[in-house]
């Protein structure tokens, strides 16, 4: 058994990583450039950075007078951990490295990105730009909605742009015309519906804020530049153990991270209410 304790682990941390990094929209709409080491919850990782230079007039007589740059170092705390627990009697099953979309394993995974997704949608209200709200989304108007996020962003000159909606406004947007993609390989998105479309990258999600019913949603979408929110994230450790009196396998894992909103003057929100259609 010694050998299938050291293989499931291994197996266990790959397929993770693969799952969240195929599912984790935190990580298309977040930069994640930083430096610094996670080991465990409670550590700190850095985001690098340099302050705007000053713009001046040039005068001929007084020639140039030179600034120095402050650096703009931004420091994240990782403060949340999500875990895994679960059992295998078969042991064959675990070592297979067959199927592994309708594993356990990587339903766990699955779990882990969608609980960090959450988090990282859940800092909307952090946001620092005029948020949009339409009381009435519909096909007619939703085009325009989007449109005016884009704007918001660009009027401070946020051309990279992302946003996150949900499924009922990807049906709104259908409706009108525009089409998504599912696993195309393009950007190496795999596990993602999304379209590139009204200026943006798209991203459909289920996590987004959700003040209303099933019947009536009233959703808080984000749009962002993919520097306006740091993410840090490490799968810290899994295990695999066979456990005393019992003929299965105990699989955990442990998964910590921490987001922030460093840029919240490239970060909009709209707030809007489902309406019904009445022309389709």
């Amino acid at each position: 058994m010694a050998g299938v304790e050291a293989f499931v682990p291994e197996l266990t941390a790959a397929t993770i990583m693969r799952t969240i990094e195929n599912n984790l929209i935190a990580k298309q709409i977040c930069t994640t450039e930083y430096t610094g080491e996670i080991k465990q919850a409670g550590d700190t990782v850095h985001f690098a950075g340099l302050l705007d230079p000053t713009i001046a007039a040039y005068v001929d007589a007084s020639g140039l007078t030179y600034e120095r740059l402050i650096s703009s170092d931004i420091p994240l705390l990782i403060d949340k951990q999500d875990s895994f627990a679960f059992t295998v009697k078969d042991v064959e099953a675990v070592q297979s490295k067959g199927d592994l979309k309708s594993s356990q394993t990587a339903r766990a995974a699955y779990g882990l990105a969608n609980a960090c997704d959450a988090y990282i949608l859940g800092l909307y209200a952090q946001a620092g730009l005029t948020a949009v709200t339409d009381a009435t989304v519909d096909t007619a108007t939703v085009l325009g909605d989007i449109g005016l996020l884009s704007q918001r962003l660009e009027e401070v000159n946020v051309m990279d742009k992302v946003i996150v909606i949900p499924p009922w406004i990807k049906l709104k947007l259908q409706l009108a015309g525009i089409k998504f993609q599912v696993a195309n390989g393009i950007k190496g998105q795999t596990g993602l519906q999304w379209t590139n479309d009204l200026g943006f990258d798209m991203y459909v999600s289920n996590n987004l804020y959700e003040a209303g019913t099933v019947s009536a949603h009233v959703t808080s979408v984000i749009a962002c530049s993919r520097n306006a929110i740091a993410f840090a994230d490490q799968l810290v450790k899994t295990r695999a153990m066979e456990r005393e009196n019992y003929f299965d396998i105990a699989v955990s894992g442990l998964h910590v991270y921490g987001a922030k909103v460093v840029k919240p003057n490239e970060l909009v929100v709209g707030t809007f209410t489902e309406a019904a259609e009445t022309a389709i």
